[in-house]
């Protein structure tokens, strides 16, 4: 799926709506109706741009039991960063999806480039 995640990404993060909804999930698991109030979108977009996001495999379909035991199904990322990088034949995405050891020193020149979309 490398080449076909890879555009998919970058066409999700050329979308405003999606960037928002990527946002918005990168801290808590939300559902649509959650999603569209946050990011101030209409409900029918925040399912469409949700679904577009599901099937370039950058958020995940959860389930959450709230207090009234009614299942609600919630939206979270499915990746931790990406780094994207342009050679010879395009561009590549590098997906990163654990987190360091926070206590495993790194030195400067290990570091990767920052991810998109970071702050």
């Amino acid at each position: 799926m490398g080449a076909t995640r890879d555009r998919a990404f970058l066409d999700a993060v050329g979308d405003e709506d999606c960037t928002t909804i990527l946002d918005a999930v990168r801290e808590e698991a939300r559902t649509i109706p959650e999603l569209s109030e946050e990011c101030d979108i209409p409900l029918s977009t925040a399912y469409r741009k949700v679904n577009r996001l599901q099937e370039a495999d950058l958020v995940a379909e959860k389930n959450r039991l709230p207090e009234d035991c009614r299942p609600k199904n919630v939206y979270e990322l499915n990746f931790d960063g990406a780094v994207v990088r342009m050679g010879e034949e395009g561009f590549a995405v590098e997906f990163v999806d654990e987190s360091p050891d926070p206590t495993t020193p790194v030195s400067p020149g290990d570091r990767p480039p920052s991810p998109v979309g970071s702050d």
